[in-house]
């Protein structure tokens, strides 16, 4: 219940918070999560020195400063997210090419939205439905808390986005959907089985990569589109998806796999401490099995 009332007086709370403060408070949490917490802090410098090994220590603390900022908005900016109206969201969360879909909804075929755990995805998940013609279904993991949950559920579906539990997926995918929706996959997670992970090299190291997407694509022929989300400045976002396979069913097994990471690696390329770098992404080992 305490979890439950906190939650509520930090959204009620961030509500009312103008973006300007809210950032002044962004910059107070990001040197507590780095400089106090030291929040994953060898994990983060880990993961930076691995995949960029031509930086030097100091390019690699520079990029783990500006990844803590990025960190703190996030977190700050998901909470604003939970209160914000349509005109607010759709001012700061622009998309470039949502007619590229178009012809695929005419067709009356669903798709798969491939997004990244990069710039501000929560927003992203949230404002799908806005500028679509496809209905959205977030595939998702439930809170643990009943009352957090139902609370964070609604607030996340109030512009028309259909959330699916995890469990569910397949029950969700078989379905026959009229109209067509599109599915999001958050494909950059480590898989929590190694065994059934494709690997390649992303970022220079050798990764376990989730397969869900590719397989469910190349089974009902669903058209996937990758989603890249660029902050052109803090609190605003450009989203521009680009077509990974229009004709899964015919595309070589893994192929929709190594185009997403493809096209993720060269969006982290050009703004590096947008992605998550505290996530645990290399921790699994081909040596583990």
């Amino acid at each position: 219940m305490l979890e439950y009332i906190g939650f509520r007086i930090a959204t009620a709370l961030f509500a009312v918070i103008p973006f300007r403060v809210l950032y002044l408070l962004a910059d107070a949490v990001a040197f507590v999560l780095s400089r106090i917490v030291r929040y994953r802090r060898a994990v983060v410098f880990r993961n930076l020195e691995k995949s960029f090994p031509e930086k030097s220590p100091k390019e690699i603390a520079g990029l783990a400063a500006r990844f803590y900022l990025h960190l703190a908005d996030i977190l700050l900016e998901s909470l604003k997210g939970l209160s914000m109206g349509e005109a607010e969201i759709k001012k700061r969360y622009h998309y470039s090419n949502p007619e590229i879909l178009d012809a695929d909804w005419e067709a009356g075929k669903s798709v798969i939205l491939m997004p990244a755990h990069y710039g501000n995805w929560e927003w992203g998940v949230l404002s799908l439905p806005l500028p679509l013609k496809h209905g959205i279904v977030g595939i998702y993991k439930p809170l643990k808390n009943p009352k957090v949950e139902a609370f964070a559920a609604a607030r996340r579906t109030r512009f028309g986005l259909q959330l699916c539990p995890i469990t569910e997926t397949r029950t969700a995918l078989d379905k026959t959907w009229n109209p067509p929706v599109g599915f999001i996959f958050m494909s950059d997670q480590s898989p929590s089985n190694s065994r059934k992970a494709h690997w390649l090299t992303f970022l220079h190291q050798d990764t376990a990569c989730l397969q869900g997407a590719d397989i469910w694509a190349r089974k009902l022929n669903m058209p996937v589109y990758f989603m890249d989300i660029q902050r052109q400045k803090r609190g605003f976002y450009d989203i521009r998806f680009t077509c990974l396979s229009d004709q899964p069913a015919t595309t070589e097994v893994e192929a929709i796999t190594r185009a997403y990471f493809q096209q993720l690696e060269m969006t982290i390329r050009r703004k590096p401490e947008d992605w998550l770098w505290s996530h645990k992404r290399w921790k699994k080992k081909r040596t583990n099995f």
